[in-house]
């Protein structure tokens, strides 16, 4: 598996992880609590891989004009900021995974209100990282999901473009 085809695999993963997680009630809290935790070494992973793009944007961020870079740059980091402080809180009021795992839960209602209010931060920055890789998105989910099932090459899907560009 190449690169962005596992880059598309991990990310909607950690997509469809992040929607099942929203609402504890649906799920049941022990689900909740196991996929907060498994965010963590997901959000590794997503980051090992990404490292080079990191490196290369961080170059960029000096150049002039390359304010989608600096914009880019800043979302990504509160993103990563928000992720860490409420999978901390989360865990920090873990009434499962973490008795489960031996370790005692924090005091319960500071760290509750914590994780609540971070969680809806991190639900807006997903969704305007979603909005800001758009174009990425779309791109491999064409290549590597739409041609792959079509039968259809890049050279269509640019013709395609090509021709909805001109009109």
């Amino acid at each position: 598996m190449n690169r962005t085809r596992f880059l598309l695999v991990l990310d909607t993963v950690l997509f469809l992880s992040l929607l099942q997680s929203l609402e504890p009630r649906f799920e049941g809290l022990a689900l909740h609590e196991w996929l907060g935790l498994a965010f963590a070494p997901l959000i590794v992973v997503h980051l090992l891989y990404a490292w080079r793009w990191i490196a290369t944007v961080i170059v960029r961020l000096a150049a002039k004009g390359a304010w989608r870079s600096r914009v880019n740059a800043l979302l990504n980091t509160l993103l990563f900021i928000t992720f860490v402080v409420t999978v901390f809180s989360g865990a920090m009021t873990s009434f499962v995974a973490l008795p489960a795992l031996g370790i005692a839960p924090g005091k319960f209602e500071g760290w509750r209100r914590l994780h609540n209010e971070w969680e809806t931060y991190l639900e807006i920055l997903v969704g305007l990282h979603i909005a800001m890789n758009l174009s990425w998105i779309v791109g491999s989910v064409r290549r590597h999901v739409l041609a792959p099932l079509t039968g259809l090459g890049d050279a269509v899907f640019e013709k395609l473009a090509d021709r909805r560009s001109r009109s």
